[in-house]
């Protein structure tokens, strides 16, 4: 699942300059791949009014997307989503934090 505000994000990011040199996608491109992520995923709508625990104002977006997603796995490197509170906040919504290795080693289970 993800979130028009995730969305917007991997857009923002795709144009970031080292990325730009790396793989070079033009604006038809970048705005191809958020459409195919858009037909491919469920779709969260955001809440305002719903306060999540986090250490960084900008991981509310991904703790809500999770939460009201109804996600199993969140997957991230970013160690605020390892650390209290969001892990302890994580935990008790019986979501699991792991990293891309991790998640691909469950996904071949």
């Amino acid at each position: 699942m993800l979130s028009n505000e995730i969305l917007s994000e991997v857009a923002k990011v795709l144009r970031y300059p080292r990325l730009q040199e790396f793989y070079g996608l033009s604006e038809d491109r970048i705005y191809e791949f958020i459409g195919l992520l858009r037909d491919v995923a469920e779709i969260v709508v955001l809440s305002p009014f719903l306060i999540l625990p986090s250490r960084d104002a900008n991981d509310i977006v991904i703790l809500q997307t999770a939460i009201l997603g109804e996600a199993d796995v969140l997957c991230s490197k970013d160690e605020d989503f390892y650390s209290p509170p969001a892990s302890e906040f994580l935990r008790k919504a019986e979501i699991v934090v792991m990293d891309d290795v991790s998640l691909l080693h469950r996904l071949r289970r």
